[in-house]
């Protein structure tokens, strides 16, 4: 199999690698985690949760935008008769 030496050194490096990784992963912040002016500024990286936090924004946007506009169309239907 292997020995102590080859042991040690392979789990050295894999700690090594693991914490680079964390590090980099880091740097890599997503929107919902950053600071308005960071998002002004683009500093952030899109992940999926972002996505569909925006596109349920913008569809909850635009369903209270048609619910208005049908008020006032019925509105306007009601006073016409």
């Amino acid at each position: 199999m292997l020995d102590r030496a080859t042991l040690a050194i392979t789990a050295g490096t894999g700690v090594g690698v693991g914490i680079g990784a964390t590090k980099s992963a880091e740097n890599a912040q997503s929107m919902l985690n950053s600071s308005f002016e960071q998002i002004l500024s683009g500093h952030f990286t899109w992940y999926g949760s972002d996505i569909i936090t925006v596109v349920g924004i913008g569809l909850s946007i635009v369903g209270i935008a048609v619910t208005v506009y049908r008020i006032k169309l019925e509105r306007q239907r009601k006073y016409a008769l």
